[in-house]
């Protein structure tokens, strides 16, 4: 059952790490045409030397735990995905947004392909949990290619300042390529 609502969010029963990466690949792809998602990326990064690629995706980083966004869990058994391109606008209006992991990767994803990076969603689990065979991920973050080293960049406001904690922690991860 999938049914996308007037401000598109997109509305899932939880079927597994697969489905939702691709939904998240989907929505960044989708927005990062989007001109209010450049014009948050530009206005983040205006401060910034040309071809800081590296500070670009620290700004975006360090943007996600300032005051403009806030994280919130999923409804209890709804997987939600939020259009990037409606989080931009909303933060663009001055509103400030609530976002889970999932959202805040869509989100990042979108303004790392904005100003032409490449990115992967990366999917972790913290306990041994398998469901049909399949290994349960409880969090997804972003990374971005840093193009002159090759070496990518963990982007998780989620984890915050506690990411080297947090991915010590991880028992598991697969990374999924969005471009």
């Amino acid at each position: 059952m999938r049914r996308t609502t007037h401000d598109r969010v997109l509305k899932l029963p939880y079927r597994g790490a697969p489905q939702t990466v691709g939904v998240i690949g989907q929505a960044a792809l989708a927005a990062q045409g989007d001109y209010s998602v450049r014009e948050l990326s530009e206005i983040i990064c205006a401060g910034l030397p040309s071809k800081d690629y590296v500070g670009e995706y620290q700004a975006f980083y360090y943007f996600m735990l300032g005051p403009h966004v806030r994280y919130m869990r999923d409804p209890r058994t709804v997987e939600l995905v939020r259009d990037p391109t409606l989080i931009a606008r909303k933060i663009l209006a001055g509103e400030v947004v609530s976002l889970d992991c999932d959202d805040m990767d869509a989100f990042l994803a979108a303004m790392v392909l904005s100003v032409g990076g490449q990115v992967q969603s990366v999917t972790v689990a913290f306990r041994h949990m398998f469901h049909e065979g399949n290994r349960q991920f409880s969090h997804v973050f972003c990374e971005a290619r840093d193009p002159v080293t090759g070496l990518y960049v963990v982007l998780d406001p989620v984890a915050g300042r506690n990411t080297k904690q947090m991915l010590r922690r991880a028992v598991a991860a697969t990374k999924w390529p969005i471009a």
